[in-house]
């Protein structure tokens, strides 16, 4: 049985805070098991880094603002060499990726844009998340949150 990354845990929740005060859509599927995530590893002789291993154990499939962001089960990439397919970003077909050979998360449209980890990719969520509460709401989105969620 695997444990989920605290880091990635506090993550989520603060994603799935975050997400539910704003006036966009979002989904959070129930976990993968740790059956499905090994038989895949298994499958396909490549191994999830832990932390979005961790993510998969919380939701197997995210839809965050409104599909500004998806992140679901691996997929090997067709059009990327040593590439899985985690998610996408912008709904404009930027690809997030993870290295089969080194484990990487990282993004391509244009451009490759390199992550330290899946946690520094979820930084990137949180602050686009925070940019569009501060859009709805201004100043008073963190009134908002903190009536809502108070010291959780």
């Amino acid at each position: 049985m695997e444990i989920i990354i605290q880091r990635v845990f506090d993550d989520f929740e603060d994603i799935k805070k975050i997400s539910s005060i704003l006036n966009c859509s979002y989904k959070f599927d129930p976990p993968a098991s740790f059956e499905e995530i090994s038989d895949w590893e298994k499958d396909n002789n490549i191994s999830i880094p832990d932390m979005y291993k961790s993510w998969l154990m919380l939701t197997k499939y995210a839809r965050i603002m409104g599909g500004e962001f998806e992140l679901f089960f691996p997929e090997i990439s067709k059009h990327y060499e040593n590439a899985v397919l985690i998610g996408s970003i912008g709904g404009s077909g930027k690809d997030l990726l993870f290295s089969s050979k080194t484990g990487e998360i990282y993004s391509v449209d244009d451009e490759v844009e390199k992550y330290e980890d899946f946690v520094d990719f979820l930084a990137h969520v949180y602050i686009r998340l925070e940019a569009e509460a501060e859009d709805e709401y201004g100043d008073s989105w963190t009134d908002i949150y903190d009536e809502k969620f108070g010291d959780e």
